[in-house]
Order: structure tokens, then C-alpha cells, then sequence
């Protein structure tokens, strides 16, 4: 049953440091918010009635009727059978009137709204975001989901493959696919366009560093943010690949008895991984105040850290500088430009899970225990506990890969 809540909502707050009162619904792990026009200082609010002004009765009074007759609305609509499987805005829009039924889950944009909604990550939504933009740019900002027929499906293809490539394409077309779905289950498409188009997908690039290029890569002489950006780099690798989102988001408490145990955004899933030596003399190089790791004390999102990351270890190699004349002025003195010969060209953070288990596949790991180290095993449904079960096979399996990296019989190595 949907739950309705009255709020005080400081956000966006004008110069009278007034907030404006809402009425939350919560249903199905969504939220929305209906506004009842009534602004207070947070001195006048209680967390459920206004207080200490003169009009507070007459305005408790208005919001308990309206709150009731929210409460009685979404009485009526539990009687649905498509109820259970309403988003809080659907159940907030059909109350306010301000679309039918019909109307609202048939149109594609609201249907991929609804589909947001639920439990997604931050960064699986904003691909559906992209996707929902594709999707209008060329169908069109009204386009209804019972549009959608397998030739429709051909030339968006078309459509996309004008800036994408097959995977691109791919990523696009699957999350549409899930829409889809998602309309059948609450029956507001009748017929299935994916059953007569199959998505096309190449075999990805494998991202990963040789063991040889993944050494020069540590010994050579760095810049400081590009020294910051290869600790981070490190740090993903020396705990088996760990997704940087997870590692600057972390806590003090994600740390238990030595082990790093954290959710994995992306899919949900538990990890727990050893803190090896290396791993340690970072994290305490970067200790954090608020968080375990400084980056999140001093950036106000763990994009921007992440872009300057990818963009340091990137420049992580050869520099020579270069007369070039200047285009279109023959007489103008050349300039001098800087040339970096990467020791990896195109790396990213996301290099350092692929590159882990590269190694450990190299060195004679059993790739049941690769797969249990990157979290491939038990049908997506470890838990911590679970997890510890075999979980010295993954402590030692990161052990050997760290030794097999560093090298420990080549004492020349620079190791940060």
C-alpha cells in the first residue's frame, strides 16, 4: 500500500529561508511529491503540523483534509489490479488529474519515467536517460510505446548507427528493449517488436594491460596529479578491480577487520576483499575525513575525480615538445606543442578489473575463482556471508596476482 507523508522542503529556498510543504507518496521503492502551496520557516514545522503562527490551525486543518483526501484517492486506485506495479508519479498523476490513464503509461517518455524510477543506479539511469533522448529525437516528443513495430526498430538502427557503432547501438536498443518489457508486465503494449528484431553486438575489445606495460606504467616518472591518479588506479587494481564510484563513496565503516567490504553499485552484490599491504599504504595515503578517501571531502561528485583520473593516467608516459608552424600564417613563429607517447594508450579506471583478472587468468588461476573474485558466480545473489565462504581462494588468488605484478625478485621496480 502506498504510504503519503506530509514534508518540509528546503530545497531551492528563497531569501525569506521559507520552505515549501509536501504531500511525499511512497509506493513500490518510488517517490513523488504533490505541493500544497503552503511555505514556512523550519521554526513553524514540527515534522508533521505547522506551530507557533497565528493561522496555524486553519492551515493544519487544509492540510489534513487534503492529505485525507490523498489517502482516499489512492484507497481507490489499490483496487486496480495494475496497482502494485504503479510508480509513486503514476499514482501522484492519475490523482491530479493532470493526464487518464491511458494517455500517461502509452507514452513512451512517461513509460521510460516510470521504468527510472525504480531501483536503478545513478549511472544505469542516465543511460536511459541518453536512451529515452535518442528515442524522441527520432520518434518524436508525443511518441506513443504501441509505435514501437520491428520495422520502427530497423530505422532507428539506422538512425543511430549515423553516430554509434554496433555495441553503441546495442546499449541503446537493450535498455529500449527493457521499456518494452516493462509495458507488457503492466499491460499497456500488446504486442512484443523485439520478437522479429534481434539486437546485433560485436565481441568487445578486451581492456587490459600486459603485465610488462603495467610495470613501466609504475615506474615512471609522474606528475603529482598524475601521481594521485595512478594510486587511485593502483588502489582499484590491489582490491580485485574494485569500480571507482564504489571505492570513493566508501565509508570508514566499509572497513571490517581488515577487508574492504563494500555493495557493488552496479549490480547490488556484496564483495569483501582482503586489504593487501599495497592496498593499505594507499588508503592511508588518502585518508579521508568524511569518507574513507579524500577525493569526496574536496569534489562535490566522484564524476569530476573520475574524469581527472582518466585523463591523467592517460598522459602517463613519453614527453617531448615540438616546434609546429601555425596553420594559415606563413609567417607566424611555429609554436611549441607538447607530444605524450602513452605508455597505454586509451586507458581507463575501468581497465583495472579487466587487467586483474588478465593476470590471474595468466598465472594459473582457476577461472572459478577469477569468477568469484569479479563476482560472475552464484546467479547474482551473494551476500557477504555467502561470499566469505571460499573467500580465502579470492584472498589468495589477489595475493599471487599483486606478487606476480610487483615482481618481488626484481627489486628495481618503483612501487608507489
Amino acid at each position: 500500500m502506498a504510504i503519503t507523508n506530509l514534508y518540509l522542503d528546503m530545497r531551492g529556498r528563497a531569501n525569506d529561508g521559507k520552505g515549501s510543504i509536501l504531500i511525499t507518496i511512497y509506493h513500490n521503492r518510488t517517490t513523488s511529491t504533490i505541493p500544497m502551496k503552503i511555505r514556512v520557516s523550519p521554526e513553524n514545522w514540527d515534522g508533521n503540523h505547522i506551530v507557533r503562527m497565528r493561522e496555524a490551525d486553519i492551515l493544519n486543518a487544509h492540510l489534513a483534509e487534503k492529505k485525507a483526501s490523498i489517502d482516499m484517492a489512492i484507497a481507490g486506485l489499490s483496487l486496480r489490479d495494475d496497482f502494485e506495479s504503479m510508480t509513486a508519479t503514476h499514482i501522484k498523476n492519475l490523482i491530479t488529474d493532470k493526464r487518464s490513464v491511458d494517455s500517461s503509461r502509452s507514452m513512451v517518455k512517461s513509460l521510460f519515467e516510470e521504468y527510472m524510477a525504480s531501483d536503478l543506479s545513478d549511472g544505469t539511469r542516465e543511460i536511459y536517460k541518453s536512451t529515452l533522448g535518442k528515442v524522441l529525437s527520432f520518434g518524436g516528443q508525443s511518441m506513443r510505446i504501441g509505435q514501437i513495430d520491428a520495422n520502427w526498430l530497423i530505422r532507428f538502427d539506422r538512425y543511430l548507427a549515423k553516430t554509434q557503432g554496433v555495441n553503441g547501438r546495442a546499449i541503446y536498443l537493450r535498455h529500449l528493449r527493457a521499456v518494452c518489457n516493462y509495458a507488457r508486465k503492466i499491460k499497456v503494449m500488446s504486442t512484443y517488436p523485439f520478437d522479429d528484431f534481434k539486437i546485433r553486438q560485436e565481441q568487445t575489445r578486451h581492456r587490459n594491460i600486459s603485465v610488462d606495460d603495467l610495470r613501466r606504467f609504475l615506474g615512471y616518472k609522474v606528475t603529482s596529479e598524475q601521481e594521485m591518479a595512478r594510486d587511485f588506479f593502483m588502489l582499484m587494481f590491489y582490491l580485485v578491480g574494485c569500480n571507482i564510484v564504489d571505492l570513493l563513496t566508501a565509508k570508514r565503516t566499509n572497513i571490517v577487520n581488515g577487508r574492504f567490504e563494500y555493495i557493488r553499485r552496479k549490480t547490488h552484490k556484496a564483495y569483501s576483499i582482503k586489504i593487501e599491504p599495497e592496498a593499505e599504504r594507499l588508503i592511508d595515503k588518502y585518508q579521508g575525513v568524511d569518507w574513507l578517501l579524500s577525493p569526496m571531502d574536496h569534489y562535490a561528485r566522484y564524476k569530476s575525480f573520475a574524469r581527472m583520473v582518466n585523463k591523467n593516467i592517460k598522459e602517463i608516459g613519453d614527453v617531448s615538445w615540438e616546434m609546429v608552424p601555425v596553420e594559415d600564417d606563413l609567417f607566424a613563429m611555429p609554436k611549441l606543442e607538447k607530444r605524450i607517447i602513452p605508455v597505454i594508450p586509451e586507458v581507463t579506471t575501468y581497465y583495472a578489473r579487466h587487467t586483474w583478472s588478465t593476470l590471474a587468468y595468466d598465472i594459473g588461476i582457476p577461472i572459478d575463482v577469477v569468477s568469484q573474485a569479479l563476482g560472475h558466480s552464484d546467479g547474482n545473489r551473494t551476500t557477504l556471508i555467502y561470499v566469505k565462504r571460499d573467500q580465502k581462494k579470492v584472498d589468495d588468488a589477489n595475493r599471487q596476482v599483486i606478487d606476480y605484478l610487483l615482481g618481488l625478485d626484481k627489486p628495481a621496480l618503483i612501487v608507489p
